[in-house]
């Protein structure tokens, strides 16, 4: 059957039906989701409220560009505000996760009147040019790679991360055009690589030591995926920009935000931050409830929890000679083999009805919904030892 999707490495899986943590095919197979569309998942699919809210937008049937003020808009940016760690007190308005991250790349240059941005390498951020230079999608089939961005190691040890604290010190010090630090608060696509120990408090020492910015892509890690709202609250970080996507609305619509202090948006003034289709009232209407559910339901506390006694029970896979080392952290998994042995296991996964995805030929990756239960989690991790063969 010919394809008219550009697409070079798409599942052969046609998903047509969602029910809490569960997808259907067209053939009508049943599949438990842990991967919950990347770290977008929340209250689960097909839920009642976020349904109701998409109907009554739908029914209203407009459509408001961004040129005109929005009470709704603006309730939702101070719910998100009201939550947020430090001072931050400006939302732009964006489509997705990636733009989000181009709107704080433009807020930090303009802002401080400085071009080079620090990120961490290997890390993942978007595909639209600004988002993968910073990240690790600007392949080299792209060059030119857009200019004014320093990688630093990923450190996996706190000896490593005291080296790269160093490290982004005398980079601040030698270049002097450095606007902002950039990464995420723990490394998500990257395999779920949690930072070492004192690794992010020293580098915000560094930042606010020398006027540096200090911004934390949230796109895969904010609403609640953490066990804290935002991530950024585990390591007590109080950054200058954050930026959000993926779990905004829990898969029901597409929409991003970039949360700004106030000093950063009045010294921003005059970037173009016109967005077509951000925020518009139908992609509106499903933010909205997802926040609201989220506190409500107490998803971020259901993240932690429950996440925690997931990793607690795939731990054991580590006494196999084939699994390298089991990470989560929230609702986030990366299980790391010493050989690339990732697409097989995810392919006898989906033969057991239990959808993953890789975030490299050696790690397995998964982040199931905010609001997925222990019995259900359990039911994903038997699956997962019957499938890497473990018997204890």
């Amino acid at each position: 059957m010919p394809s008219f999707i550009a697409s070079y490495d798409a599942v052969p899986l046609d998903f047509v039906k969602g029910d809490g943590f569960h997808l259907y095919d067209k053939r009508g197979r049943k599949y438990l989701d842990f991967l919950g569309g990347w770290c977008t998942a929340t209250v689960g699919w097909k839920d009642k409220e976020m349904g109701d809210a998409l109907v009554r937008q739908a029914k209203e049937g407009l459509y408001v560009p961004p040129v005109f003020v929005s009470a709704r808009c603006e309730a939702l940016a101070k719910g998100l505000v009201d939550l947020a760690p430090g001072k931050l007190r400006r939302v732009f308005r964006a489509t997705s996760g990636s733009e989000a991250v181009e709107f704080a790349i433009k807020c930090a240059r303009a802002s401080t009147g400085r071009p080079t941005i620090v990120s961490i390498d290997g890390v993942y951020h978007g595909h639209t040019y600004g988002a993968a230079a910073l990240g690790d999608a600007c392949v080299p089939k792209m060059g030119p790679r857009p200019e004014g961005f320093l990688k630093l190691p990923m450190p996996k040890t706190v000896e490593e991360g005291n080296a790269t604290i160093s490290v982004f010190e005398r980079l601040v010090k030698e270049h002097g055009d450095i606007a902002a630090f950039m990464s995420e608060p723990f490394w998500t696509n990257a395999g779920c690589f949690v930072p070492p120990e004192g690794f992010y408090q020293g580098i915000q020492k560094v930042c606010r030591k020398h006027g540096v910015l200090l911004a934390m892509d949230e796109v895969a890690t904010g609403m609640g995926r953490s066990g804290k709202f935002f991530a950024s609250e585990l390591w007590g970080l109080e950054p200058d920009i954050i930026c959000l996507g993926k779990s905004f609305t829990g898969g029901y619509a597409s929409m991003g935000a970039t949360l700004v202090t106030e000093k950063v948006f009045k010294a921003s003034r005059g970037i173009p931050d016109y967005s077509t289709f951000g925020w518009l009232p139908q992609d509106l209407a499903a933010a909205e409830k997802n926040f609201e559910l989220i506190v409500k339901r107490r998803l971020a506390e259901n993240a932690g929890s429950v996440g925690a006694e997931l990793l607690a029970a795939l731990k054991p896979l580590e006494e196999l000679r084939k699994v390298k080392q089991v990470r989560g952290l929230g609702m986030v998994f990366g299980i790391q083999f010493p050989l690339p042995i990732a697409p097989v296991v995810a392919l006898a996964c989906y033969r057991k009805g239990l959808i993953t995805a890789l975030s490299s030929a050696d790690t397995l990756f998964f982040s199931p919904a905010l609001a997925m239960d222990r019995r259900t989690a359990m039911k994903g991790a038997a699956i997962l030892r019957g499938v890497l063969g473990y018997k204890g």
